[in-house]
C-alpha cells in the first residue's frame, strides 16, 4: 500500500476539514441573520403593543457588527451573538452517541449562536464587572440540523438534532422563551455580609459606574436550572 505523503496528506485536510467549516459558516451565518431580523421584528411589534400601556419603558433594538444584536426591553438587554470559529464535541459527549452524527461524523461540527442576558445598566454605564448569563446555545450544523443547549424550556424544547433544519417559527420560539426567562429571572440582592467591606478601589469604581458591581444572582452561585448537559434525542418531537 502506498504511503500518503505529508503534503499530500494536507491537501486531503484541507478537502475535508478546510471547506466543511467553510460550509458550517456560511450556514450558520444565514441562519443568525434570521435570528437578527426575527430579534428586530419582535422588537418593533413589542414596542408597538406595548406603547399605549406605558410609553417610559424602552423598547429598542440594535446591532454591533456582524455578530451581535441586542434588544433592550426595559431594564434587560436580550443579546444574540454568533461565533466566528466551528466546533466539534468531546468523545463522551451524547452528540457522538446518536445514530445521526455516526452515519455521517461530519455532521457532528457545528457553528453556534449564544444567547446572553444582561442588565441594560451594566452597558450603559459600562460597568465591566457586571455580570451576564448565558441563556442558550444554538448548534448548527452543515445541514441546517441544530439543538439548543439552555436554560428551563430551552433546554429540551429543541434538542432533536438531526430530524429537520431550523423553521422560522422555532426561531421565533426561542427568541420570546429567551426574553420570557429574562424577565422572570429577577435582580436578587446580595447577602449582607458579601458586601459589608469594600476596598477604595471598589469604592472609586462605584462612583465612577454608577453603584456596586451587579449581577442578577450576585453573592449566589449560579446553577442552571435543569442540572447537568441538555439530554440529546434520537426520537422525533
Amino acid at each position: 500500500m502506498e504511503e500518503i505523503k505529508p503534503y499530500d496528506q494536507i491537501l486531503k485536510l484541507l478537502e475535508n476539514k478546510a471547506c466543511l467549516k467553510q460550509q458550517i459558516f456560511r450556514t450558520t451565518s444565514a441562519v443568525f441573520e434570521r435570528f437578527k431580523n426575527q430579534l428586530e421584528v419582535l422588537g418593533d411589534k413589542m414596542r408597538l403593543d406595548f406603547k399605549d400601556k406605558d410609553s417610559s419603558v424602552e423598547i429598542r433594538y440594535s446591532e454591533k457588527g456582524d455578530f451581535e444584536a441586542l434588544l433592550k426591553f426595559s431594564g434587560d438587554v436580550l443579546v444574540i451573538s454568533m461565533h466566528s470559529n466551528i466546533f466539534s464535541f468531546p468523545p463522551e459527549h451524547a452528540v457522538n452517541q446518536l445514530k445521526y452524527v455516526q452515519e455521517d461524523p461530519a455532521r457532528k461540527y457545528c457553528g453556534i449562536i449564544h444567547i446572553h442576558n444582561f442588565l441594560a445598566d451594566s452597558l450603559k454605564y459600562n460597568r465591566t464587572s457586571d455580570m451576564g448569563y448565558l441563556l442558550g446555545r444554538i448548534f448548527i450544523n452543515k445541514d441546517e440540523h441544530f439543538f439548543v443547549d439552555g436554560q428551563s424550556q430551552l433546554g429540551f424544547l429543541f434538542n432533536s438534532f438531526g430530524k429537520g433544519k431550523i423553521k422560522e417559527s422555532q426561531v421565533v420560539e426561542i427568541l420570546e422563551l429567551a426574553i420570557i426567562y429574562c424577565m422572570d429571572f429577577d435582580l436578587l440582592t446580595p447577602p449582607f455580609d458579601t458586601v459589608r467591606q469594600i476596598t477604595l478601589e471598589e469604592k472609586q469604581f462605584m462612583g465612577a459606574n454608577s453603584g456596586y458591581p451587579t449581577g442578577k444572582r450576585m453573592g449566589y452561585k449560579f446553577r442552571t436550572e435543569l442540572e447537568g448537559t441538555s439530554i440529546l434525542s434520537d426520537q422525533k418531537k
